[in-house]
Parts: C-alpha cells; sequence; structure tokens
C-alpha cells in the first residue's frame, strides 16, 4: 500500500515534520519518502508511505482536520484513491506515482535506517544499513573500505529504485553524508 499526502509543505522539514508524525500514528515498518512537486505557482514537497499494513485509516485520523490532498494506492486496485482540494490531489498523485516507480525521492525512513550510526566503512554502511549505493559529490571516490561517518544521520535519495547516499569529504580522511541533520538555509543572514 502507498499512501501520498499533499500538505502544501514549502520545505523539506515540514515535510519531514509531517512523515514523523504519521509514522508515529501507524507503528508499522515503511518507506517515508518526501517528493518536490513543480508544475504549478509554487514548488513545494509531498510525502508518501509505502507499507505492506494497512495504514489507511491511521493516516487519515492524523490528517482529518488538514487540507491536504490524499492518493492511497491499494495493491490490486485498478486506480488510487483520491481526496481533497484538486491542485493538493495532484501533488499526492505524482508522490503516489514516484513512490511506486522508485523513480525518485528524498527517503527519511527505511528499513535498516536505524543502524546508521557512527564511523562504518563504506560496505558495511550499505550491507547494515541498506543503502545500494554511495556516491561521492564532485566525483569523490567511494570505495569499499573508504570510512564514512554517518553523524548518526542519513538521509538517501531513491534513484532508479536504488537507494543512494550521497557522501562529502570531511576532516581527518572521512566521507560524510552530503545532506545533514541541521540545515542551515541558503543566504540564511540576507
Amino acid at each position: 500500500m502507498i499512501i501520498a499526502i499533499d500538505a502544501d509543505s514549502s520545505d523539506t522539514a515540514a515535510a519531514d515534520h509531517l512523515l514523523y508524525e504519521l509514522i508515529d500514528a501507524v507503528d508499522q515498518p515503511v518507506v517515508a519518502l518526501t517528493h518536490m512537486v513543480s508544475g504549478d505557482d509554487r514548488p513545494h514537497v509531498a510525502v508518501s508511505l509505502t507499507s505492506a499494513a494497512d495504514l489507511a485509516d491511521p493516516i487519515r485520523a492524523v490528517v482529518a482536520d488538514r487540507n491536504v490532498g490524499l492518493a492511497v494506492t491499494r495493491a490490486g486496485a485498478s486506480e488510487p484513491e483520491l481526496a481533497g482540494p484538486s491542485r493538493l490531489v495532484r501533488g499526492a498523485y505524482v508522490a503516489a506515482v514516484e513512490a511506486a516507480l522508485g523513480t525518485t525521492g528524498r527517503v527519511v525512513r527505511w528499513p535498516g535506517h536505524e543502524q546508521a550510526h557512527g564511523v562504518l566503512p563504506a560496505a558495511e554502511l550499505r550491507t547494515r544499513c541498506g543503502i545500494d549505493q554511495l556516491e561521492g559529490i564532485g566525483g569523490v571516490p567511494v570505495e569499499d573500505d573508504t570510512l564514512v561517518d554517518t553523524l548518526d544521520f542519513l538521509r538517501p535519495v531513491r534513484r532508479d529504485g536504488r537507494l543512494v547516499l550521497q557522501v562529502q569529504p570531511a576532516a581527518d580522511n572521512l566521507l560524510i553524508p552530503f545532506e545533514l541533520q541541521h540545515q542551515q538555509s541558503c543566504c540564511a543572514d540576507h
């Protein structure tokens, strides 16, 4: 089952906050992603959750009093269930399709995320945390024995059905995740 929600989140921090609320409500293993929605007057971020369990009722309870678009896709169904304002339904539908195809999305929760602690060789990070590929930003090489400091926070991206963790150089010949847990907004001092 895939449930996608467009709550018109202005950035990934707001979308992450919504995802954590949803994850807490379902208490089931999920793959949770954020999806950029473009094509209308203001780009924004939608979310999706994929699970073997039926999550529709607990998710609907969390978003019941909010103005959201909802797309629910069940295995074997000929088309998704859609609800909400048309602009937000469109974003939810896009997120549901991306989740189903595995083509894109920023991954917030997945099986193996809980193992992302400390400094690990790249090969062990892939095995332990369910990451398919480590990609060095700017062509930085990543070998199996390259040490990666997880900083106890990973945000891989989904690309062609694979989890890809982008990494960058840090001190002491370590690599660290490209997306840090506490991002500083670009031009925050302006």
